[in-house]
């Protein structure tokens, strides 16, 4: 037999109480993946909307804006479930682009499609600058 005292086993009542309000590292993890993947998504949208103001703002006439509309319109019809070259200009102008284009120049997403990230500001202030008339004409 042993002579050295015997230690008391720890029960999980023996253990200081846990702060409540900390978030569990499970849930910290879900919302860093949940954060991450809105990034992505934005990300995607931001530079997808990009591309159709670039060539609506490249059309020679009303006939070649015309066509860059109904191919924009079923882009994003295939790939967001629908929109239209108004909704893709108005996206772009709205706080959700602002945010946006703010994660992507700060650098917590990066661009994965065809455009820099100086050809993304310029599209935003091409769009910019078409809803400022816009809204002066209508």
């Amino acid at each position: 037999m042993s002579t050295e005292p015997r230690k008391p086993s720890s029960s999980p009542t023996d253990q200081p109480p846990a702060d409540a309000s900390a978030p569990a590292a499970p849930t910290r993890a879900a919302q860093s993946a949940g954060k991450a993947r809105r990034l992505r998504t934005e990300a995607d949208k931001l530079e997808a909307f990009c591309i159709i103001v670039r060539a609506a703002s490249s059309a020679a006439d009303h006939a070649a804006f015309a066509e860059v509309s109904r191919a924009a319109s079923k882009a994003l019809k295939a790939k967001f479930g629908g929109g239209s070259i108004t909704s893709v200009f108005a996206w772009l102008t709205s706080a959700a682009g602002k945010d946006a284009l703010d994660s992507v120049l700060a650098g917590e997403v990066e661009l994965t499609g065809p455009l820099s990230t100086e050809e993304i500001v310029e599209a935003v202030a091409l769009a910019q600058k078409a809803e400022l008339l816009r809204t002066k004409e209508g």
